[in-house]
């Protein structure tokens, strides 16, 4: 093959060419300390930078949610624990009021005490986290009580006569990892209960055959009922739903028979008969008309057994007011000591939540450190070996260029010489 020297002057440029690629390309890299500038550099690696910091991202996601999440359940954990001391205080004052060596007007001044708890009762049920209501279920901007009063000249002041809630038990969920999710929720119609509710229908069902398909609502919990369906395939449906609820059939004048509910754990049974269903006004546990209404709409003649922990120091307090010490010595203590359990449950139950949230976070601790490491060790590049391939590549660019001088360097009268 002859070499002419236009062949030379191109090979050589080439040469000098590819070194200074190289050079610059060192260059760039000591100054980003990055070792892929651009994704066709190195395909594998580029995708797997993707990876590491979309979970990265991720990672960041979950432990904002958790941080969210503890700090709601450290609030709700707070608040149940002086929602006990109320209950204490209470019970002592119950104790003491049952003893016959106290008089009614030492039961009236009890009574006072009384009203000053439900009062702080009331204040912690309005407790907030970020300024959202933690005892409203998901309905976080409304107030999850409200309170009934009227003037009672015993006291000579204003009492709370009653009260609503109006929240909802919809799940307040909060995602900790991949598809994982936890409930954070800790609504007033679970917390604020004494004991377990029941909801005894006085209508006679015996006969009921439901004319079309048709949903109801049990706790935020959809139940279908299907055309055909009488009231024991609905007592079965409703107990195969796996809700905190339990149906039965009660006897009601012989051979009729009545739809009963009763829950698992104590809370406030929430009904309703969904998209024009009337399965539950049929059967004698909504009142009719508020078939769309979740809150307080059972129906008139329902036998309702269930008492708030507001209605229980209500109570508690009318019979202090009426020197009732029978009744305030049997049901009231017994509420009371129904209501401290409630409490103690529903601690446990946040606490374990927040012992699940603590390993969680842990964890993500520790995939943060590793997935950063990860990332490092694909994009970023070791200064020190690249220093020296940045010096390799210098010196091979100068020598290049001394060797192109000295090549290049003859022309056509070295030639004629």
């Amino acid at each position: 093959m002859r070499v002419t020297e236009q062949s030379r002057y191109i090979s050589t440029v080439d040469s000098i060419r590819r070194n200074s690629e190289e050079l610059e390309k060192s260059q760039i890299r000591l100054s980003t300390g990055k070792r892929i500038q651009l994704p066709h550099q190195d395909v594998y690696g580029t995708v797997n930078s993707i990876y590491y910091r979309t979970r990265l991202s991720a990672i960041n996601q979950f432990e904002n949610n958790i941080v969210d999440a503890k700090e709601r359940l450290d609030v709700a954990y707070s608040s149940m624990g002086e929602i006990n001391n109320v209950l204490m205080r209470t019970r002592d004052l119950a104790l003491q009021g049952a003893n016959g060596t106290y008089t009614k007007s030492d039961r009236i001044v009890m009574a006072g005490e009384i009203e000053e708890m439900i009062g702080r009762l009331h204040d912690v049920s309005l407790t907030k986290s970020k300024g959202e209501y933690i005892f409203s279920g998901t309905s976080v901007e409304n107030k999850p009580f409200r309170a009934l009063y009227r003037q009672d000249d015993n006291m000579g002041r204003e009492v709370m006569v009653g009260i609503n809630y109006e929240g909802d038990d919809y799940s307040q969920n909060r995602e900790i990892e991949e598809s994982q999710f936890m409930d954070v929720g800790t609504p007033g119609s679970y917390a604020f209960w004494a004991g377990n509710m029941e909801i005894v229908s006085s209508r006679d069902s015996s006969t009921y055959i439901a004319d079309r398909n048709q949903k109801i609502m049990i706790d935020n919990n959809i139940i279908d009922i299907k055309q055909g369906d009488n009231i024991e395939t609905i007592v079965e449906r409703i107990n195969d739903s796996g809700i905190n609820v339990k149906a039965s059939i009660g006897e009601l004048r012989g051979d009729g028979k009545v739809i009963e509910l009763q829950t698992r754990q104590p809370h406030k049974i929430l009904v309703q008969d969904l998209e024009g269903s009337t399965v539950l006004q049929d059967i004698g546990i909504i009142r009719e008309g508020l078939a769309n209404s979740p809150e307080n709409n059972y129906a008139m003649d329902a036998t309702i057994n269930s008492k708030s922990i507001f209605e229980v120091l209500i109570d508690l307090r009318d019979a202090m007011l009426t020197d009732d010490t029978a009744t305030i010595g049997s049901s009231g203590l017994g509420y009371i000591d129904e209501a401290i359990n409630n409490v103690t449950h529903n601690q446990s139950k946040i606490s374990a939540m927040v012992n699940r949230i603590n390993m969680a976070n842990e964890h993500f601790s520790v995939q943060r450190v590793a997935t950063a490491e990860a990332l490092s060790k694909n994009e970023d590049i070791s200064y020190s070996e690249e220093s020296i391939n940045f010096s390799t590549w210098e010196y091979v660019h100068k020598a290049s260029l001394l060797t192109a001088s000295k090549l290049l360097g003859p022309t056509l009268m070295d030639y004629l010489r």
